[in-house]
């Protein structure tokens, strides 16, 4: 193990930075253009593969919907699927990293995917982006015969600020009866508005991702409901009662300031009789997966992709 100043972060992680994110707009406009740069020159071949959807949210604002296949795929087959919502901080495009972990779940899960290009904030803050999340969600369920896919078997996932989106759709699934959905998949999800947690509070000049920037984004997230409780679904482990919620999978990052929360989300949803797989990594940081060639990152794929096909069955 190496340390990259006080925290002992494996070498594979090292390289990635330690620097504030700004939540300016001008600023969050100029780093979702560098991203479109890197997905065109890097990774523009998964995305012309993908089936690109048009739908329609609960206000009648249209947003895209990307559909990954298996290159196998054969017509007549009904697959199970994933519809995933990406991180990043909830003003962030998808990146090109995301379009390489949407292509492994597609095949190596042999399902389809559905990524989620919801509405960002801060032009677009709670509940717009979460509305387009669930509205996908109801979407691929009515639409699954055309879609090729067996409707009994969706799961919900997502990374980070997508994490946050998963948990709260599996919320209002349970609240609003439906549509059904066979799991979900939390990847080191942010939870807790209050950032108070140990992690949060201790982890603040983390790489990637630290406890002030994790502060500022709830400040911005919620800006509508400053001093009031959060309303429902916008920060998850809010919810008093996590019963009979569908099973769940939840990852988090040792150098993360997430990290306890999803421990904690975890630890409620295992006590309210929630079949729920933890997967505490070590070594770690916010967005650590993306080194896609580290064992420690394979390692955490394949523990994800058994989660997938144990509820696909």
């Amino acid at each position: 193990m190496a340390k990259q100043g006080k925290y002992a972060i494996h070498p594979d992680f090292a390289h990635y930075p330690a620097i504030p994110f700004p939540f300016n707009r001008f600023v969050v406009s100029l780093i979702n253009g560098l991203m479109d740069m890197d997905t065109f020159f890097r990774q523009r071949h998964l995305l012309k593969k993908a089936i690109k959807h048009s739908v329609v949210s609960a206000d009648g604002a249209s947003f895209n919907v990307y559909q990954f296949m298996p290159d196998d795929f054969k017509t007549g087959e009904k697959l199970p699927a994933i519809v995933y919502y990406h991180g990043g901080a909830f003003v962030l495009k998808y990146a090109s990293t995301h379009l390489v972990s949407m292509d492994i779940y597609a095949q190596r899960a042999r399902c389809a995917v559905f990524m989620v290009d919801y509405r960002l904030a801060p032009k677009y803050v709670f509940p717009k982006g979460f509305e387009d999340c669930f509205a996908a969600l109801q979407w691929g369920a009515t639409h699954a015969e055309k879609l090729h896919v067996d409707s009994k078997r969706i799961a919900i996932a997502g990374d980070s600020a997508g994490g946050t989106f998963s948990a709260g759709v599996a919320q209002k699934v349970k609240d609003a009866g439906g549509p059904a959905i066979c799991g979900q998949l939390l990847i080191y999800p942010a939870l807790d508005k209050s950032s108070s947690t140990e992690s949060a509070t201790a982890f603040l000049d983390t790489p990637l991702w630290n406890g002030v920037a994790n502060k500022k984004m709830w400040e911005m997230y919620l800006r509508d409901y400053a001093g009031k409780a959060a309303p429902p679904y916008a920060a998850p482990n809010d919810r008093s009662d996590l019963g009979g919620l569908v099973t769940a999978y939840v990852e988090n990052a040792e150098f993360d300031p997430l990290r306890d929360e999803a421990e904690a989300y975890a630890k409620r949803l295992q006590t309210a009789g929630v079949k729920t797989v933890f997967n505490p990594t070590k070594g770690t940081v916010h967005g650590y997966d993306t080194v896609f060639d580290s064992e420690i990152s394979k390692a955490a794929m394949q523990q994800r992709l058994d989660f997938l096909k144990l509820i696909f069955g």
